[in-house]
């Protein structure tokens, strides 16, 4: 197997393409250095994979995939030293690709640096539960990405990459189709969030490899759907424009402006007909969960092969926030604005977690992180909804080791059951 994409799913919701942009971005850079590299491992030329790698790690040093798949360069061309520094900062980090029995790591294996490493990674890998299961769904296929929570009426909606359809569950676990963007066209329903003020359930539709009928040849333009609430009856339709390759999530900030993410971060404007892209200075690189402050006036991004961003909507500024060496950004999904701290999924990375980080005054850093799931091998959550003091966050169970027939092989890894669990957002010892 390819040493590149060990979280296909992630990257793909994170960029969904290559950007639009005519100036190559450092990171979309370094993921064509990663194709590059791809190709040279496949074809058995590990010194042209390890060289590939190091130029995609110099452009975005922050990518643990890069740092782990160029350490089994190191091992593969005979850079033992180098390979040992890099796994041991994802030893640091508690991150495991599972080098323990990686063949591109045999080289280390004798090695009593790797030995000790690998026993300190697994005895730092011991599971943080504090959720509880709040429904699971018996059908394979369904390919969960967003959810959200109404509060007023108790009610989850999540959607479908596979079929496009956006399903409503109460309180009693009954579940049942509520809407579709998939009435529209070939489109994966991904972000979603409701919009209490509005009485709408705002949903990204986005041309997706998972949707049935896609076709790589036949793009669509990428779109903001609104729903009602009540009945489910589509009230709002917006397209961006079709050099965009596509959008991933959505969140409502206090002023009623919606913000969405994807290729390119746009908003649509409280009281306007149109999505208008949102010029920052850098741009974020694929930007996938997104929240605002208490204020409106910050959004944080998480661009997920880097870390997350802050914008200044003043002034469209975007700094990236420091973290803890050992508490890495890279590779979060969800990511939401909770009580003065972000709350995120950080499924990039193996085991996955769910995180609740402090901020400094500066809103410059992370200052501290707490652990509220770890290692949960129930499911690859995604994404989630804050209700009061607690998150509902959505992921796929075990895929099957036989996938039935109706679905492409190229599903296979995205099979599992849906499940929906809870979490308390504050945890006491």
């Amino acid at each position: 197997m390819s040493r590149i994409g060990m979280k296909v799913l992630a990257v793909l919701l994170s960029s969904l393409a290559a950007s639009s942009v005519v100036a190559e971005h450092p990171v979309e850079a370094a993921q064509r250095h990663q194709q590059e590299a791809n190709a040279a491992y496949l074809s058995g030329d590990y010194a042209g994979f390890t060289r590939s790698l190091e130029r995609a790690r110099e452009l975005n040093p922050a990518s643990f995939a890069t740092m782990y798949n160029l350490a089994c360069g190191y091992a593969r061309t005979g850079r033992p030293d180098d390979a040992l520094d890099l796994l041991e900062q994802l030893t640091v980090a508690q991150v495991d690709f599972g080098m323990a029995n990686d063949p591109d790591l045999a080289s280390l294996r004798d090695n009593p640096r790797f030995q000790e490493l690998v026993r300190t990674l697994a005895a730092s890998i011991v599971p943080v539960s504090n959720s509880t299961e709040r429904l699971a769904i018996n059908q394979l296929g369904l390919a969960p990405e967003g959810i959200a929570f109404d509060r007023d009426t108790g009610r989850l909606f999540f959607g479908s990459m596979r079929t496009g359809d956006i399903f409503v569950a109460d309180n009693t676990g009954h579940w049942s189709r509520f809407a579709s963007v998939g009435d529209s066209g070939s489109y994966s329903a991904i972000g979603m969030a409701v919009d209490a003020d509005k009485g709408l359930l705002w949903t990204v539709a986005t041309w997706f490899f998972m949707a049935e009928g896609f076709d790589a040849g036949a793009p669509v333009p990428s779109g903001l759907f609104g729903f009602d609430l009540d009945s489910g009856a589509l009230r709002h339709r917006y397209f961006v424009d079709e050099s965009v390759a596509g959008l991933n999530d959505v969140t409502v900030a206090p002023n009623g402006d919606v913000y969405v993410s994807g290729d390119v971060l746009h908003v649509l404007e409280a009281g306007s007909s149109a999505l208008r892209p949102v010029a920052t200075s850098p741009a974020p690189f694929g930007s996938n969960g997104l929240t605002t402050d208490h204020s409106g006036r910050r959004l944080f991004v998480s661009s997920y092969p880097v870390g997350i961003g802050v914008i200044d909507l003043d002034n469209g500024n975007l700094q990236y926030l420091d973290a803890p060496p050992e508490r890495p950004l890279y590779g979060i999904d969800g990511l939401y604005w909770h009580d003065g701290d972000l709350v995120g999924i950080q499924n990039g990375i193996q085991p996955w977690r769910l995180l609740r980080m402090q901020l400094n005054e500066e809103i410059t850093a992370i200052t501290n992180v707490e652990v509220i799931e770890f290692a949960n091998a129930a499911l690859t959550p995604t994404t989630g909804a804050i209700d009061g003091e607690r998150i509902h966050y959505i992921g796929q169970g075990p895929a099957p080791e036989r996938p039935p027939s109706q679905f492409p092989d190229s599903l296979a890894p995205y099979l599992g059951n849906t499940v929906i669990m809870t979490a308390p957002l504050a945890i006491t010892e």
